[in-house]
């Protein structure tokens, strides 16, 4: 069997794509992946809407770019944008970028990618766990779209405020009962018209691994 790690460490978030359509059979071999998540108690509590619908995805690019729009320009007013993209030494195309992030432009990749899985919860059974359960299918997802040679992304900004997930409940015909489905997030997938440069730094075990009590990085010796 291959190891999982390789699919794991190989996978990126993709935002642009090709307009080539998903064949059926790799959607279902993605959402399969995600029936088999790991569920509190059997709970099983989600469910999935597989959206292809180009006017359905405008609306879905729309809400994404104004939710993303509203939340990174307070981070611009802050700073915090300029100080991340600080290393771009060309300034008309740190301004490019900047404007692209805090206009909320990268997120409304929605409307390219050919398909836009919503990932939500019922909360009439099990719902201290549906967010956890939910993640975990999402999890399986990117995997499996990755493993297949798809790209996908992991988009949950967009659907964080309770103003905008009644918003996108509304869009694709959600019960917007408090008590009834909660909104996770929603997985874009298409086949990648980028490609993965070099793969995001990541911190190196010892920074984040104790062992057997908080704070103690030292392995302890066995045997």
């Amino acid at each position: 069997m291959p190891d999982i790690l390789d699919v794991i460490s190989s996978r990126k978030s993709i935002r642009r794509y090709k307009p080539d359509p998903v064949p059926d059979e790799m959607l279902d071999k993605i959402l399969e992946a995600a029936r088999w998540a790991p569920t509190g108690e059997n709970y099983q509590p989600w469910r999935f809407i597989v959206v292809r619908d180009q006017e359905t995805r405008n609306r879905i690019g729309d809400l994404a770019k104004m939710g993303s729009g509203a939340r990174m320009t307070a981070w611009h007013c802050m700073g915090h944008t300029q100080e991340r993209f600080a290393g771009i030494e060309d300034p008309v195309k740190r301004e490019r970028v900047l404007r692209f992030m805090y206009t909320g432009e990268v997120s409304e990749f929605a409307k390219q990618s050919p398909v836009v899985i919503a990932v939500i919860g019922t909360l009439m059974e099990g719902s201290v766990d549906v967010p956890y359960d939910l993640s975990a299918a999402i999890e399986n997802m990117l995997l499996e779209a990755h493993a297949l040679g798809l790209g996908a992304c992991w988009v949950h900004g967009p659907v964080a405020s309770t103003r905008d997930a009644k918003k996108f409940k509304e869009i694709l015909g959600i019960p917007t009962g408090m008590g009834q489905y909660k909104v996770v997030a929603y997985v874009s997938i298409g086949w990648a018209a980028e490609a993965r440069r070099y793969p995001r730094p990541k911190k190196a075990l010892d920074e984040m691994v104790f062992w057997e009590k908080f704070g103690q990085t030292e392995r302890p010796q066995h045997g």
